[in-house]
């Protein structure tokens, strides 16, 4: 890169009062005057051509500028000199770039659909080569002029675009950007710069912003402003990949299609292993779409912190993220809905402040809070696989709805409306290992959704949930669930009512923090998971003496709930259990394996068990988790197979390789006792990558939708259309007008348009603006 120095002399019309517009789109440098001029080695234009034709090329020897006997490299910069063009023929290499950017320059540096790598940066100039040093200004297309151009930045750390040496003023800036710096390695920006779409492939970029002027002013990433070619919408892609890193100093501006004109970018993603690193205290980034998939740092600033907003009408407010992290000493406000897939952690002194928040853990991976006990507002668990662990004390100040996963307290205490202005919400789900579970403001009248405590028994297997139905007292209540392993067979006391009780649990409910009550009320204990012969055996029963209260009758052959009228005043220095009248009521059973694979012809389901007992048949059950509902889908006898009881499969050949499921297997013997085994989840294959389609018009605004198939698909596909989230919205055989149709009514987003033909399943993303 040319050492340059430079005196800035501007004309007093300009002044300081459009100063902070000049920065926002490229500014003007009125005067400069150069102190050293280019590095021996360095090739300048003296005709236009193509890159690789040495002709058109003068090379600097330290005092003449002399014929060029080969094309320029990487280790060599070159200068695009007034009235010149040069055209790429092939992939090509050089250090640091310098373009005359004059006003009607014109096109420059024309890439043709090829990638020029660069090793250096980007600098404009006016005059001759090597010319006085500036800013582009109303240079409408002096690189680019085809979509499939790229340049890709090379190496180790640097500034690629210095200050006032760069522009974003021109309009048909046709081509892409890579960064792909060098492990470890950091580039800079330091003057707006605009593009087709922006990639951090490896290594980190830092968009500086401009302290000098007040208020500061971000050197902004924009996109292309030709409205004749590219709509006048959002439209412009920043993409972060894995193991890359970006990093932005700026509030405002970060991101935007046009800066003037407040048209924002089509989409910001932050792919998975990806980072984003905000040291703004309010930033803000102008995009259609988010996808934040990766991992989102907040850290820097001498004020509290806003997590991620947009100011622009036609820009989205993300909702769902992966991971965040804070660092420093400021507090981070997170927004008042937000979808977390990953971990949220504390790394600084500042905490985060989630009381205006609902917040939704969601997804099949484990998801951690880190470093501070988490205190939030609304809290829903709607997790397809893996675990939440809060590391700490849950507190809920108002709604924990429950309503698919498993959240592990290691012990810790859970609290739920410690504001008693909301309610516990139950249709599915479990917490585990809680050290002590309190439900402030009990509602008035308590019912299987308001009212369902879901404990798993991590040391017998199955959900022992715990329901108190009827009338409340009020005020609070905190429940204890105690775990042993295994069940006394020979208790040796009777019910209240004579009845002898032969078996119960060695695990036990604590009821305490209740105000007394004498109206009676139901409580019902789940013995999921266990095997039992007659629902109708069970019982509910202290630890070696009667439960207070009188025996209902067990009721649901699937949930087998013991039941029993209580008061609450009778809850009360008791423990609770489930029991029976019967020893062989209850029986033990291992399932010793269950597992999956997704296939071509369907989904292929292994299981074993050991059991004293002769198996008579087992069913498969599978959910559907757009339905969120389970149907049973196969009934297989050991016999059938000539199978070993230990070695069994199925294969399921109605299920979808586009959709995920979840099974679990049904165990009946011949006695009629049965057993539900864990839930797995089977994730649909990959989509073929052999064969491409293509959707128009994508992004779609109005009008007909066209769909181009992959030559050899002579009859209509079966066309699945889903949502950001995976849900199918439409499944039909295509048709152009049915389709075209349906989606009018869709909402703006990003949605998934997959074809199946013969086998072949590919899906494209698809939006709708």
């Amino acid at each position: 890169m040319s050492a340059l120095s430079f005196i800035f002399c501007c004309n007093p019309l300009f002044h300081c009062r459009i100063y902070r517009i000049i920065l926002a789109v490229g500014g003007i440098m009125c005067l400069a005057k150069p102190t050293l001029s280019q590095e021996i080695g360095a090739y300048k234009t003296i005709a236009s051509g193509t890159f690789q034709n040495i002709a058109i090329w003068a090379e600097w020897d330290g005092s003449l500028w002399v014929a060029a006997t080969t094309k320029p490299n990487a280790s060599t910069d070159i200068y695009i000199d007034q009235t010149h063009t040069v055209t790429l023929s092939g992939n090509e290499e050089a250090k640091s770039v310098f373009i005359n950017a004059e006003t009607g320059a014109g096109q420059k540096l024309n890439l043709n659909s090829f990638n020029l790598n660069v090793y250096g940066s980007l600098h404009a100039f006016a005059g001759p080569a090597p010319g006085i040093p500036g800013n582009a200004w109303n240079s409408q297309n002096w690189i680019g002029n085809s979509v499939g151009s790229t340049l890709t930045f090379k190496g180790s750390s640097r500034t690629l675009v210095e200050k006032n040496s760069w522009s974003a003023q021109t309009t048909q800036s046709r081509y892409s950007v890579i960064f792909e710096a060098d492990p470890g390695e950091l580039f800079l920006i330091e003057s707006p710069f605009k593009a087709l779409s922006f990639t951090v492939r490896s290594g980190a970029v830092l968009q500086k912003v401009d302290t000098s002027v007040n208020p500061n002013v971000c050197f902004t990433l924009s996109f292309n402003t030709e409205t004749t070619v590219f709509g006048s919408g959002p439209f412009g892609e920043l993409v972060i990949e894995a193991g890359a890193t970006f990093i932005s100093e700026c509030n405002a501006n970060i991101l935007n299609r046009s800066t003037s004109s407040t048209i924002s970018a089509l989409n910001f993603d932050l792919q998975n292993g990806g980072t984003l690193i905000l040291e703004g205290s309010n930033p803000r980034i102008e995009t259609a779409n988010f996808q934040l998939n990766g991992k989102i740092i907040h850290r820097g600033g001498s004020s509290p912190k806003a997590f991620l907003s947009n100011s622009y009408p036609d820009a989205a407010t993300p909702a769902a993220v992966r991971d965040i992290e804070l660092q420093g000493s400021q507090n981070l406000t997170l927004p008042t809905s937000l979808t977390l897939l990953g971990n949220l952690e504390k790394s600084g002194s500042g905490n985060f402040d989630a009381s205006s928040t609902q917040l939704t853990l969601f997804g099949s991976s484990n998801q951690e809070i880190l470093g501070f006990s988490l205190t939030v507002r609304d809290l829903t668990l709607n997790k397809s696989g893996g675990v939440f662990h809060p590391n700490s004390n849950l507190t809920i100040t108002r709604n924990l709805s429950l309503i698919q996963g498993v959240m592990d307290l290691e012990g810790n205490n859970l609290l739920i409306n410690t504001s008693n202005s909301g309610v516990l919400s139950h249709s599915g789900g479990r917490w585990r290992n809680v050290g002590k579970m309190t439900y402030f403001g009990l509602p008035a009248t308590l019912t299987p959704g308001n009212a369902t405590f879901p404990f798993e028994d991590t040391q017998n297997g199955g959900t022992r949930k715990v329901q108190l139905l009827g009338p409340s007292p009020g005020g609070n209540l905190s429940i204890q669930f105690t775990e042993y392993r295994g069940a006394d067979f020979n208790p040796g006391f009777n019910d209240s009512d004579g009845t002898p009780i032969l078996y119960r649990k060695f695990s036990f409910f604590e009821f305490s923090d209740f105000l007394p009550g004498s109206t009676p009320i139901e409580m019902r204990i789940s013995a999921d998971q266990l095997i039992v012969g007659d629902v109708t055996d069970l019982r509910i029963v202290g630890t070696g003496y009667p439960a207070p209260g009188s025996n209902l009758i067990g009721q649901d052959p699937v949930l087998l709930w013991a039941r029993r009228e209580v008061t609450f005043s009778q809850l009360s220095g008791v423990n609770f259990t489930v029991g029976s009248f019967r020893t062989t009521s209850i029986l033990p059973l291992n399932w010793l394996k269950l597992e999956g694979a997704t296939t071509p012809l369907g989904n292929k389901i292994r299981w074993s068990v050991n059991s004293e007992k002769e198996i008579l048949f087992f069913e498969v059950h599978r959910l559907d988790f757009y339905t969120r509902k389970w149907e049973k889908v196969g009934i297989i006898s050991p016999d059938e197979q000539k199978k070993e009881v230990n070695d069994l499969e199925f294969l399921d050949q109605s299920s979808k390789s586009y959709l995920p499921y979840a099974y679990r297997i049904l165990k009946v013997n011949y006695l009629g006792e049965y057993s539900w085994s864990e839930v797995i989840r089977l994730d649909p294959l990959n989509p073929s990558h052999s064969k491409d389609i293509t959707i128009y018009p994508n992004p779609y605004s109005g009008g007909k939708l066209g769909l181009r198939l992959p030559e050899g698909w002579v009859r209509n596909p079966k066309v699945i259309l889903q949502n950001s989230l995976g849900q199918t919205l439409l499944e039909d055989v295509w048709d152009e007008s049915l389709f075209t149709q349906f989606i009018q009514n869709l909402p703006a987003g990003l949605y998934f348009f997959g074809l199946e033909y013969e086998g072949d399943f590919i899906q494209k993303r698809w939006i709708k603006k």
